[in-house]
């Protein structure tokens, strides 16, 4: 068997052209098989890009690409995911892996019947910031966690992303799985689960839409989390916001760390002078390890850099930040009377 796994990617927006192109160029492990996508528009650039395509889906299937990228917009990952499981290929899935947990549980049981491996693209849990958290967390040099704090700040929700030849603000409609909760917000809940402070025990959270730009989708997210080691833990997204704020705050009973951006970093000790901490950004170099731990979970059976429980874990706190959300809208509107944080 070739050590070389074609792959075949279905959908080639701009995510595909600016970050996954570029990670599977440095990864000769991986061979691009062949694209499909809906519109003429983008088939004819992977055409121009050197790739052969395909107008029907059911074509890239019956081919002999060995995996498929999932790169489309959230509500038809699962459709699509278990049609290519169903066809006998592994997969690899953008985030969010599905529009709800009990999606992704259903494919984790297809792809248990067909004997493939699903991963995710979670890869903001390998930005230079987040690594910096996880190692002064191992390291103890916080002393004992009391604390995180991670925040994701801007203006706009990011539509004109998408490509004009599809529906460019698909992010802008809930039908499609927008908003900043399954846009953002998936990143930081994915990277807070990772600094393993135990399971989540009590979550309190509200979602809102400030800006008339989001449409009908959340664009302001805050969720305080409660871990079973006592470790608050909260998220804060908005969209709505023209000033940067902190990506990190990590307290700790002997210091506290700042992050305020992907370069520049702190340590504060009450009494004692900040210890600046100089950060080179990561520009998704260490996503890389995604791909190759997938095609080794292809070839020998490895398990995946990110795993489809993990997937499913974040998933099941997205649904929990809603349900918190809509018990809190209750209590303000009259209508409900109970504990807005939810026990999980």
């Amino acid at each position: 068997m070739s050590e070389t796994i074609p792959l075949g990617i279905v959908g080639f927006g701009r995510i595909v052209e600016l970050i996954h192109l570029p990670l599977l160029k440095q990864l000769p492990r991986i061979e691009v098989a062949g694209v499909f996508d809906v519109t003429p528009q983008r088939l004819a650039l992977a055409a121009k890009r050197g790739f052969d395509i395909f107008e029907r889906l059911e074509d890239l299937l019956s081919s002999p690409a060995e995996a498929v990228l999932i790169a489309t917009p959230p509500n038809s990952h699962f459709r699509l995911a278990e049609q290519a499981l169903r066809s006998g290929k592994h997969v690899l899935i953008e985030k969010p892996v599905t529009l709800s947990s009990e999606e992704a549980v259903r494919l984790q049981t297809i792809a248990e019947q067909e004997g493939k491996i699903v991963s995710v693209f979670h890869n903001r849990r390998f930005d230079s910031d987040f690594l910096l958290v996880k190692q002064m967390i191992n390291e103890e040099a916080l002393g004992s966690i009391l604390f995180v704090e991670r925040r994701h700040h801007m203006f706009g929700s990011g539509a004109s992303f998408g490509v004009k030849s599809f529906h460019q603000e698909w992010r802008n409609e809930k039908a499609y799985g927008g908003g900043a909760l399954l846009d953002w917000g998936i990143h930081l809940i994915d990277q807070l689960l990772q600094l393993d402070f135990g399971r989540c025990v009590d979550i309190n959270a509200s979602m809102k839409t400030l800006s008339w730009e989001q449409g009908e989708v959340d664009d302001y997210v805050r969720a305080t989390f409660t871990t079973e080691r006592n470790v608050v833990m909260s998220m804060d997204i908005n969209f709505a916001s023209n000033v940067p704020a902190p990506l990190w705050v990590v307290g700790g009973d002997k210091a506290t760390l700042q992050i305020v951006s992907e370069r520049e970093a702190s340590v504060h000790v009450k009494g004692k002078p900040t210890q600046p901490i100089m950060l080179e950004p990561s520009l998704n170099k260490g996503a890389i390890r995604i791909y190759s731990s997938f095609a080794d979970s292809v070839r020998y059976g490895a398990k995946p850099e990110v795993t489809l429980e993990e997937a499913i874990e974040a998933m099941k706190i997205v649904e929990w930040i809603r349900l918190s959300s809509l018990n809190r809208q209750e209590m303000e509107n009259g209508n409900l009377i109970c504990r807005p944080a939810v026990r999980v």
